[in-house]
């Protein structure tokens, strides 16, 4: 899963090294309360404190809960994004090569981040009650589809993916799908056959077999 590059993730940026690393402190401790507590032990004077900043620099960076939620995200982006921090997509990237990492950091990010994926659910839980965090997820949502959807138009048009695609439908279809592997690793990653899935999923979509 991985997304373009990032919206802003709140109103003021650390003009200074130390001024950044605050600002990530503060992040990366939001990011790590909700994995262990989920969002009923999110309290922002919790995250200072984990932070090593004072209340009033936390909201110095981030006014409201929305800004420092929007951080999360951001920093969720940045690992998701893996080999392109940047979300730089080039048109020349290689769709097939595109489409099989996407999901074979599916796995791998559950091993290396295992944080990433409960935050993610959180997120989305939510979302179903809090308007604000629905609202930065539909901003996740629609970075995510308009990734999926370039590299699957880009294979498409060089003969990679089949010719006969509905690429917005398909983008949607495959994003629902990565949601449900997810959520399947999450619960069940030691009976999850990740490696059939994903060659199922790449043959149904086109003329080329994993070597």
């Amino acid at each position: 899963m991985r997304a373009r590059a990032q919206r802003g993730y709140s109103d003021r940026t650390g003009n200074t090294v130390h001024g950044e690393a605050q600002r990530s402190a503060l992040v990366r401790a939001a990011y790590g309360l909700i994995a262990e507590k989920g969002f009923e032990g999110l309290r922002t004077r919790d995250v200072a404190q984990r932070a090593s900043v004072n209340i009033a620099t936390l909201h110095y960076y981030f006014a409201t809960k929305e800004d420092l939620i929007r951080g999360v995200v951001g920093l969720m982006r940045d690992i998701f994004s893996g080999k392109h921090p940047s979300g730089d997509f080039s048109e020349q990237e290689d769709p097939l090569l595109t489409f099989r990492e996407d999901l074979a950091d599916l796995p791998h990010q559950w091993r290396m981040e295992p944080q990433l994926y409960i935050v993610l659910v959180e997120l989305y839980l939510r979302s179903l009650r809090d308007p604000a965090i629905r609202r930065i997820m539909s901003e996740m949502e629609a970075d995510w589809t308009e990734h999926l959807t370039g590299y699957l138009a880009r294979g498409v048009a060089q003969g990679v993916f089949r010719q006969d695609l509905d690429i917005t439908l398909l983008a949607t279809m495959l994003r629902t799908a990565i949601k449900g592997m997810i959520l399947e690793i999450l619960t069940y990653e030691e009976a999850f056959p990740a490696e059939r899935i994903f060659i199922e999923i790449e043959r149904w979509l086109g003329q080329h077999a994993r070597p």
